[in-house]
Formats: structure tokens, sequence, C-alpha cells
């Protein structure tokens, strides 16, 4: 790779990791103002709802992942070796499986949305509150379904900042509406699910209007249209569908399950305890992803060395990334929960939080690890590994909610700890061995995380207790500190002399 190109691809990493990160500081900023508002207005058991028809809607999208997972790889491959033609063929059968898919949503979920009380349990006095709320965002699954084609463009071009732009566009328009909303009507939690709707319209729009800028080349014609192209992407794809069912029975099915053997309070307990988790995880996947395009190209170029360097360094650029946050959540999380939330236990939701992210300590860089599968479209391993570890995660828990008292926390805390165990035994050498290298090459990453949050949040907790001021002016005061601490013990823990040295030089070419 000359110099010139890969100053330019660094650049657009660069851009991409900056403005992700930058979306989700303002989307983590939006929900900081307006969850406590939202749940001293409407309830937290009302609040815990939003959570679960989310998650509904995590599980009918099940039916659309084995034709979309792939979708984005095979066309950027073809339009990198200039097979227009083919990527149109991909592009065009996969726009029509996705309108053919949207009609067996529809019908799916007006069945769900009618028999919805005798599938949860529904509180009386906010019976047709949630039941719109249900309607408004299994609309919006629907027409998210119908176009999701549209948002490869900015994949196939890695110019994921312009998604990241429209990201942060669509959270702006989302916090104007439910503001006026809430001021100037009733407060409803429907609210949030209408404007769930009206915001996943205006990014529709602006997908398309990406996808004939960036990409005029793919064209929607029905002579394209190819069964053999749509059984190739299902059948490479189905084992993303795997993968999915087992992060829903890991992570997704927690509500539901709450909400059956505890009782709807406690189910919104834990969706108010996951709202920074949440963010977290958003903020993990939407980095990662800007190293997707990188490994894809690398991948199709066939230069496995500078893939696996790639790799590395997002691994060390995650670990830091990733855990700065939860640093923060472990040694100062009582204090946010107390002036977030002030109606709510702090220390309960502290518990949970933790529980919930702990995994994310050693899965942030993990997580670039799993776009490999894809890109060598290799997912049949962990596809079934994942599977398996999630249905014994829901056995455990099961076991724990009828012989113990621990309730929400059994609920919280059993599926990080095995997911935990599942990465690090299977899925890192497995990684490895889809390129050729050796089993353990990944995990000196993976113990440089490990120590740099052990020694931060020790010495995190020094100055905590060291510096003690009450209120917002205490919580922020601390966090800034405690997270420029991190970061400088990041960058020494995390990143190599070569790395740093790097880092200085761009910061250098900047200034």
């Amino acid at each position: 790779m000359s110099k010139g190109k890969e100053m330019t691809n660094n650049k657009i990493l660069a851009l991409n990791l900056v403005s992700s990160f930058i979306t989700y500081a303002i989307t983590f900023g939006i929900s900081f103002f307006l969850s406590p508002f939202i749940v001293e207005t409407v309830g937290v058991e009302a609040y815990g709802f939003v959570g679960l028809a989310n998650n509904f809607i995590s599980y009918a999208s099940l039916i659309t992942i084995a034709l979309n997972a792939l979708a984005g790889r095979f066309i950027t491959i073809k339009l990198r070796e200039n097979d227009i033609s083919s990527a149109n063929k991909y592009y065009t059968s996969v726009f029509y499986g996705n309108l053919f898919l949207s009609a067996v949503l529809f019908i799916a979920a007006l069945f769900v949305w009618i028999f919805l009380e005798k599938i949860i349990n529904i509180p009386d006095s906010i019976f047709w509150d949630v039941k719109i709320l249900f309607a408004a965002l299994f609309m919006n699954c629907i027409i998210s379904t119908s176009t999701s084609v549209f948002g490869i463009a900015t994949f196939a071009t890695n110019k994921l900042y312009l998604s990241s732009v429209r990201n942060i566009e669509a959270s702006l328009i989302r916090t104007i509406i439910l503001v006026v909303l809430f001021l100037c009507f009733s407060p409803n939690v429907y609210y949030l699910g209408i404007t769930s709707l009206l915001v996943g319209i205006y990014s529709v729009v602006y997908n398309i209007y990406y996808t004939k800028k960036l990409t005029p080349e793919l064209q929607l014609k029905r002579q394209y249209f190819d069964k053999k192209a749509v059984w190739e992407l299902v059948s490479s794809g189905v084992w993303n569908l795997i993968t999915r069912l087992g992060q829903i029975l890991c992570d997704g099915v927690d509500l539901l399950i709450t909400n059956l053997l505890v009782d709807p309070t406690s189910m919104g307990v834990l969706s108010l305890a996951k709202t920074v988790p949440g963010i977290i995880q958003s903020i993990i996947g939407t980095m990662v992803n800007s190293f997707s395009p990188n490994f894809t190209i690398l991948y199709a170029e066939g230069k496995i060395n500078e893939l696996k360097d790639a790799l590395k360094q997002s691994m060390k650029i995650m670990g830091v990334i990733s855990n700065v946050p939860i640093i923060i959540l472990i040694v100062c999380g009582q204090k946010f929960f107390e002036c977030w939330q002030p109606t709510q236990d702090a220390k309960a939701l502290q518990i949970l939080s933790i529980l919930t992210c702990a995994g994310f300590i050693i899965n942030g860089g993990i997580n670039c690890i799993y776009d490999i599968f894809t890109v060598v479209n290799k997912l049949k391993y962990n596809s079934i590994v994942l599977l398996i570890s999630s249905a014994i995660s829901i056995c455990v828990t099961f076991i724990l909610l009828k012989t113990t008292d621990l309730g929400v926390y059994a609920v919280a805390g059993v599926s990080t700890v095995i997911m935990i165990a599942k990465n690090v035994v299977l899925i890192v050498p497995y990684a490895a061995k889809c390129l050729d290298l050796k089993k353990t090459i990944f995990y000196p990453e993976i113990i440089r995380s490990i120590i740099f949050v052990a020694v931060s949040t020790v010495l995190g907790y020094f100055v905590n207790n060291a510096i003690s001021f009450d209120g917002w002016f205490g919580f922020f005061f601390n966090a800034i500190i405690i997270g420029l601490m991190s970061l400088i013990i990041g960058t020494f823990v995390m990143l190599n002399k070569s790395d740093r040295q790097l880092l200085i030089s761009k910061i250098r070419r900047k200034k």
C-alpha cells in the first residue's frame, strides 16, 4: 500500500471513529437528560415496556437476518472488483427479498399486537399506552426492513461518518419531538414509539439519498433480480441468523423473563439499569463498524498480514474506548444514579448496570474479531457456540430464579459470566485459525484490557474517596479526572511503543 493511500485510509478510519463517537456522545446526552424526565412522568413500570417492545422488534428481525447479514459484504466486494453487474444483482435481489419479508413481518406483527395482553403482563392502567407503543415500533421495524438495502452505500464506500451525521440529526429531531409532545400533551409512553417511527422515516429518506449520491452505479431493475443470488445470500447468512438468535437468547430475553417470572416493576428497573450499558454497547458496535469496511477491503485485496495488523490495532483502540466509561461506572456509578434517577434505588441500579456490562471489559476488543467471521464467510462455528452458550445461560437463569432469591440480579449476571467464558476459551482462538494465525495471537490484547481496567479502577477509587463533592458537580468532577487518568493509563497499557509513536506523529501532522 502506498504511503498516500495509507494516509487516506487512516484519515477515513479516524473520521469514521470520531463521527461515531460524537454520535453516541450526543445520544447519551439526550438519554441522560430525557430519561429521568420520562421515568418521573410515566413511571418506571411503563418505561420498562419501551425496552421490552424493542426486544420484540429484535425477535421479529430474525427472519430478515439471513438475507441481509452479508449483503454489504457481497456488494462491497463486487464493487471493489468493478463487477457492477453482479453488485446490482445482489442489490436488487436483496431489495425485493426484503419487500417479501416485510409483508411476512406485517402479518406476524399484527397477530402479536392483537394478542399482546395474552403474551405479556400489562397493567390495566397503561393498557392502551403499551398497545400504541408496540404498534408504532412494529411499523417502524417493517419500514426499516423494506428499505434496509439503502443503508449499504456508506459501508461500501467506507464513509460511515455520513451515517453518523445522519444519526446525530435524527437524535436531535427525536429530542425536539419528544419534548414538544411531553410538554404540550398529557404524558404517555407511546410518544417514544411515535417518535421512533418518525425518525425512522427520516433516516430512510437520507439512506436513499446517500445511495444515489455515493453509489450511482447501483440500480434497482427487475431484470437484475436473481433467485440464485437470494439463495447464495441466505445460505451464507443463515449462520448470522443463528448467531443473532444466540445473542437474543443471551441478552434479548432478559426483560421478558423478568416480566413473566419476577414482576413488571423489576422489569422497569432492569430496563433503566440497562440504559448506560446499552449506550456503551452501541458505542462499541458503531466503533467496531468503523473498522469493518477496511477489514473487508483488505481481505478482498488478499492482504492478510495487513488485515491481521489492522485487527490487532482495532482491538487495542476498542480496549481503551470501551473500558473508560465502564471504569467510571464502576467507580462513580452510585453517585451518578443518585443524581440521574433520584426516585430509584441508586445502588441497585449500579449493581445491575455493572452486571450487564462487565463482559464489555474484554468483549469490547473481541467485538472486532466477530467481523472476521463475516469477512472470511466462516460463520458456522461462532453461530453454534453462541446458540449453545445462550441456551445454557437461560437454563442457569431459570434454575437460579427458582432456587434462590437473586431475582433480577440473576437475570442480569448469568449471561455476562457465560459469554465471557465463551469468548475467551472458544471464539478468540477460532478467529486466529480463520486467518491461519497462531491461536494465542489475540490474547495479549485481552490481558492488557483486564490489567488496564484493574489498575484504573483501583486508582479511581482512591481519587473518588479523596475528592468528595456532592451532586452533579461532584460526579462530573470525579468522572472527568478518572476518565482522563484512565485514558493516560490505557495509552501506556494497551498501546506499545510503536503505536504511541504513530499516534504522536499523527497528532503532530494534524497540528
